[in-house]
């Protein structure tokens, strides 16, 4: 399938209608990541790392580490205590523990001296708790602080759950936003601020 790469030390932002291509990019950055040594972090908000790991594999990406944090777990009921490769956040709203988390993760990556990749799986869900402009300010921040620990990260949105202002407003802080659709069985991307895939192109 040919698929768009996000640029190094970006913030990229993939819009897409549920069950419409997202999972595909997420796989295929995965496997990128994979084949060049980089730390995979990923920031969960609606399912449990064991959960993503068994998806992975159901779609033959094989890994040997990965990382988590994890929104999910707290909220319901199930009390955790961190792990070497999990950090537990009690729940989309508390924004200052997440960004803590991610920075803990960062700081050990930058001391091993290896390159990394966050993927936020999704920013839907801290829209649906928080107003955009408090999320807004979080990712400002975040990504800002991100970049100087030179990763990479990828936000999913899922299209049609927010309004105009609200989208508009986290695009603004990206340096590339990935629209997917589907079309008579077919997908299609396109992508403002990755070369060659500004007009809509069908993935194959």
């Amino acid at each position: 399938m040919l698929l768009p790469k996000p640029p190094e030390l970006s913030a990229s932002l993939i819009i897409s209608p549920p069950l419409s291509g997202k999972k595909e990019f997420l796989n295929n950055n995965i496997k990128n990541a994979i084949k060049e040594n980089k730390a995979i972090l990923l920031v969960l908000t609606d399912k449990n790392p064991e959960k993503l790991k068994k998806e992975l594999l159901e779609n033959k990406i094989f890994f040997k580490e990965l990382y988590f944090v994890d929104c999910y777990s707290q909220q319901t009921g199930n009390t955790a205590e961190n792990k070497e490769n999990v950090i537990y956040v009690s729940g989309p709203l508390a924004l200052n523990e997440l960004s803590i988390a991610i920075s803990e993760f960062e700081r050990e990556f930058a001391r091993k001296e290896i390159q990394h990749i966050i993927i936020f799986d999704s920013l839907s869900t801290l829209l649906m708790y928080s107003n955009a402009e408090a999320v807004a300010r979080f990712l400002q921040i975040l990504i800002a602080k991100i970049k100087n620990f030179k990763g990479n990260v990828i936000f999913l949105l899922e299209e049609g759950m927010h309004d105009e202002k609200a989208v508009v407003t986290i695009e603004h802080l990206m340096d590339s936003i990935i629209n997917i659709k589907e079309d008579k069985d077919k997908l299609f991307i396109k992508a403002k601020g990755m070369a060659g895939f500004e007009e809509w192109t069908e993935l194959k």
